[in-house]
């Protein structure tokens, strides 16, 4: 069959469906393909979610350094416990990392209040840091994202925010935070 035979062949088909036919055709061969792009798409997206599970799955294991808990009798249980705390001689470095979080949301620490808190019976003392900060929402909530999670011992104990007007952009904020320390290396 040469292509003015299959030509006529398909005009003749196409009238006989009619203009409802021929647009039901159409809208037929529209959805298959669509199908077929969202299958594609879906697989693609299932291949890489694959990938960025496999990923994730590594930086946990290669982060996880303690053992499985449930080979560990309490004693060993808690002396890894408290093994992932710093000492109070690492508390500077931490109070370098608050610091290089400010300066990555450009924000200036000016001032800080810093109190050591450990009764006698405590095997974790606690060092109290109270920054008073001044930016926009947006840099302190970042500043506090960044300090939480460089900092996996310290803990945010109180935020309070001040705005003197609704529609000011800079806020104040009072932060607490609060270190962990193992007292007995």
């Amino acid at each position: 069959m040469n292509a003015v035979a299959l030509q006529r062949q398909l005009q003749y088909r196409l009238a006989q469906l009619g203009g409802v036919g021929t647009l039901g055709l159409v809208m037929a061969l529209v959805a298959v393909l669509g199908w077929f792009t969202l299958i594609r798409a879906a697989e693609k997206e299932l291949v890489t979610s694959h990938k960025k599970l496999g990923s994730l799955q590594q930086q946990v294991q290669s982060k996880s350094s303690l053992p499985i808990s449930s080979a560990l009798n309490h004693e060993e249980q808690l002396r890894v416990f408290y093994k992932s705390f710093p000492t109070d001689d690492k508390v500077p470095d931490a109070l370098k990392r608050i610091y290089r979080a400010a300066e990555k949301q450009d924000l200036m620490l000016e001032t800080g209040e810093y109190a050591w808190l450990q009764t006698g019976t405590e095997r974790l003392a606690r060092y109290r840091i109270t920054l008073p900060v001044k930016g926009t929402f947006k840099q302190v909530l970042g500043f506090m994202d960044i300090v939480l999670k460089d900092n996996t011992t310290l803990a945010l104990e109180n935020a309070a925010f001040k705005r003197d007007k609704v529609d000011d952009e800079a806020v104040e904020a009072k932060l607490v935070f609060i270190v962990f320390v193992d007292t007995q290396p």
